[in-house]
């Protein structure tokens, strides 16, 4: 029977890329400290792996069953996407990560400031687990390429709609629990 996951067997953690050094020693989720990673739940997910493309070139003549000469070209993988709505537990939580560094205001406030060059590389990892089965997929030296942050709902907590991306060589995953 089909394993149906639910949105509670879901976690997202994310730090930055220099905190987490991903091998083949461990599994995934033992990668991202509590000590330096956030935690949230995510709803919406999608997550797109970096596949191999093949382009179709056309060549003059036809073969000997009739068709078109043809020859496919194969071409790098794409990059590895994230996207989806991080659940938040307060404000200034996931800020720090994508903007690095803040700037004091008045002893009382921080001002992040979008689009400067000293951001951090982040890592993520969603994590499925429902006790008996788990699935892992970790991202590592992270862009994040969209971000929309909104108050939701009659209990007013955090969401942040994002979209990340990175290298295929940076994507470790489906990792499954045998």
């Amino acid at each position: 029977m089909a394993n149906v996951w639910k949105a509670a067997n879901t976690v997202c953690k994310i730090n930055t890329a220099s905190n987490v050094t991903i091998t083949s020693a461990a599994v995934l989720d033992s990668f991202f400290s509590a000590a330096t990673s956030i935690e949230a739940s995510m709803k919406d997910v999608t997550i797109t792996e970096p596949m191999g493309k093949a382009e179709k070139i056309d060549l003059q003549g036809t073969d000997s069953s009739g068709y078109q000469n043809a020859e496919m070209e194969e071409k790098p993988a794409n990059v590895a996407e994230i996207s989806g709505t991080l659940i938040l537990k307060g404000d200034e939580v996931i800020e720090g990560f994508i903007y690095g560094g803040g700037t004091a205001i008045a002893g009382t406030h921080t001002r992040y400031s979008p689009g400067l060059a000293s951001v951090p590389k982040l890592a993520i990892l969603v994590n499925l687990d429902d006790g008996t089965d788990e699935v892992s997929i970790a991202m590592d030296n992270v862009y994040f390429t969209e971000k929309d942050t909104k108050i939701s709902g009659a209990d007013s907590h955090f969401e942040i709609s994002f979209t990340a991306v990175c290298l295929p060589r940076d994507f470790y995953g489906p990792e499954f629990k045998d």
